[in-house]
C-alpha cells in the first residue's frame, strides 16, 4: 500500500511539474507572438523546452511563415497597382498633349480647308488612341493587382507594330527623320494581349524619338523566338545601362524634357508578363533595345 501512495504521490508531482512547464510555455509563446505582431520581425517561436508544445509551435510558425508569404504578396501587387495607375497616367497624357498641341494650331492659325481637315483627322485619331487607353486601363489594372495572367489571343505582332509605327510617324517626319522598318513577313502569329503589346512597342518607338538623333531603324526576325529590334543613336551616352529599366530612371538631359523616366519600364513590366523578354546594349551613341516573344 505505501509502495502505490508513493507511486501515485511521484507522478502527480510529476504531472503537476510538467503542467507547470506547459503553463509557463504558454505563456513564452503569447509573449513571443506578441512580440512577433508587435514589430513586425521575421523571427518564429521557439520553445525553450524540447518536446514540450513541439507540435504547436511548429503549426504557429507554419502559420506565420504563410502570413509572411502572403503579406509580401500583398505587398507586391499593391506596388504594381500604383505603378501601373501612374503608368496608365503617364502613357494617358501623350494622346491627349499631341491633340490639344493640333486644337491650338487650328484655333491660332488661318489654314486652308484642305489643312484643317488634316489637322482635325490627327486629333480624331490622336483622341481615339486615348479612348483606347482609358478602356484598357481597367483591364490591365485587373489583370496586375489579381496577379493573374494577362488574357491573350492570336495576334499579328506585325500589324500591332506597325499601327505604333503610324502613331509616331508624323511626329519623326516633323524632324526630319525616318522610321525604317524591316520585315521580310507580313503576319507572324504569337499568343498575346493585343492592348499590351501595342503599349510596348509605342513606348519603345516614342523613347526613341525623345532621346534619339537620326533615324529608327525597326527590324523583325524569326527564329527560335520573333525578335523586334529598336535600333538608333542616342542624344547623349551617358545613360547607366544597368538601371535604364528602372521606374523613374532618367537622364539629366531628359529631366530637361520633363521626361519621368517611365517608358522603358512599363515596356520591361508588359514585356515579362506577356512571358517574353526585354534587353538593351549600347556601343558609343549606338543604342539597341530587343524585345523578343515566342512564335
Amino acid at each position: 500500500m505505501t509502495v502505490l501512495l508513493i507511486i501515485i504521490g511521484t507522478a502527480f508531482v510529476i504531472a503537476l511539474f510538467l503542467l507547470i512547464l506547459q503553463k509557463r510555455e504558454m505563456k513564452s509563446i503569447l509573449k513571443q507572438i506578441d512580440e512577433l505582431l508587435l514589430h513586425e520581425s521575421n523571427e518564429l517561436v521557439h520553445s525553450e523546452n524540447c518536446g514540450i508544445s513541439h507540435d504547436l509551435i511548429n503549426k504557429i510558425n507554419e502559420l506565420l511563415k504563410i502570413m509572411r508569404r502572403n503579406q509580401i504578396s500583398y505587398n507586391k501587387k499593391s506596388h504594381a497597382l500604383e505603378q501601373m495607375i501612374t503608368n496608365i497616367s503617364h502613357d494617358l497624357r501623350t494622346p491627349l498633349t499631341s491633340a490639344m498641341g493640333y486644337i491650338s494650331i487650328l484655333q491660332n492659325s488661318d489654314l486652308p480647308e484642305s489643312e484643317k481637315k488634316r489637322e482635325i483627322d490627327i486629333i480624331s485619331k490622336r483622341l481615339v488612341r486615348l479612348e483606347e487607353l482609358i478602356n484598357s486601363f481597367f483591364e490591365l489594372s485587373k489583370v496586375i493587382s489579381s496577379g493573374k495572367s494577362p488574357q491573350k489571343d492570336n495576334i499579328n505582332i506585325i500589324s500591332v507594330l506597325e499601327e505604333a509605327i503610324v502613331h509616331y510617324y508624323d511626329d519623326y517626319q516633323s524632324r526630319s527623320r525616318r522610321i525604317i522598318f524591316n520585315c521580310e513577313c507580313r503576319k507572324l502569329i504569337i499568343s498575346s494581349n493585343q492592348n499590351m503589346l501595342l503599349r510596348i512597342f509605342d513606348n519603345l518607338v516614342g523613347n526613341a524619338l525623345k532621346h534619339g538623333n537620326g533615324d529608327l531603324t525597326v527590324t523583325v526576325e524569326k527564329n527560335d523566338a520573333i525578335s523586334v529590334k529598336f535600333q538608333n543613336k542616342l542624344e547623349s551616352s551617358d545613360i547607366d545601362m544597368e538601371h535604364i529599366f528602372d521606374e523613374f530612371y532618367t537622364t539629366d538631359i531628359s529631366r530637361t524634357k520633363g521626361n519621368t523616366g517611365l517608358g522603358l519600364a512599363i515596356a520591361k513590366q508588359f514585356t515579362e508578363m506577356l512571358d517574353g523578354n526585354i534587353e538593351a546594349v549600347k556601343s558609343g551613341k549606338d543604342f539597341l533595345i530587343t524585345v523578343k516573344f515566342r512564335p
